[in-house]
């Protein structure tokens, strides 16, 4: 992954080039078609999402509660509580999406401490 694609997402952007340089190695990009479940509610959380292109819409018990654009990050909240997802994600056009493992994630705490330290807060502001 080019940590050029990272620095566009509101969470790297403040990452130092040494911590981008490691949240690359982890990182990888997919995308996916308009109308497909990413993540689904309920299910374990195995990876943390960053949209680099698109749109989706969330929904909790069926109602949508949000929409999401290119710079959101979702998928974060059970990475590092290991939860359950507390929501569906869906596809309302083709996304690019940039995603990093659970274990990766993980990985992060040593690797790249400031990343971490702000999925964390994302996490905290969103609880």
């Amino acid at each position: 992954m080019d940590t050029t694609q990272l620095k566009r997402i509101p969470l790297f952007s403040n990452a130092s080039d040494e911590e981008l340089k490691k949240v690359a190695v982890f990182a990888t990009a997919r995308e996916v078609d308009e109308g497909t479940e990413v993540i689904s509610e309920g299910s374990f959380s195995r990876e943390l999402l960053a949209i680099e292109d698109g749109t989706a819409e969330v929904t909790r018990g069926g109602e949508k509660i949000a929409d999401l654009g290119p710079g959101d990050i979702f998928g974060e909240a059970g990475m590092l509580d290991d939860d359950l997802r507390s929501a569906s994600v869906t596809a309302t056009s083709r996304l690019k999406l940039i995603s990093m493992g659970h274990f990766e994630v993980k990985r992060l705490k040593k690797g790249a401490p400031g990343v971490y330290e702000e999925i964390e807060k994302l996490v905290e502001e969103r609880s």
